[in-house]
């Protein structure tokens, strides 16, 4: 069983956000690594929220990149910055 399978919330195929997470530039899925995790860690009260899989999704590509998902730590290390150190 694929890990995405299935619709999101509004009845879209999860697959169309991964392949639209695979055609993303570098800069550009960093920004949108940056976002899954706020909004995962916004709706942390809501565990049905597409938000959680879709940062899980963004993760598994961040890892397909590179091994080390640096461009996913990079983004969670600036969200972290900028909405928990205060």
């Amino acid at each position: 069983m694929n890990k995405y399978e299935g619709k999101d919330n509004y009845g879209r195929p999860k697959s169309e956000y991964i392949t639209k997470l695979s055609l993303m530039d570098n800069d550009k899925f960093e920004d949108e690594c940056y976002f899954m995790i706020y909004q995962s860690a916004r709706c942390a009260n809501n565990p049905r929220a597409d938000w959680h899989w879709m940062v899980d999704a963004c993760y598994d590509e961040a890892l397909k990149r590179d091994p080390e998902a640096s461009i996913y730590d990079k983004a969670y290390k600036e969200c972290y910055k900028d909405h928990a150190e205060r």
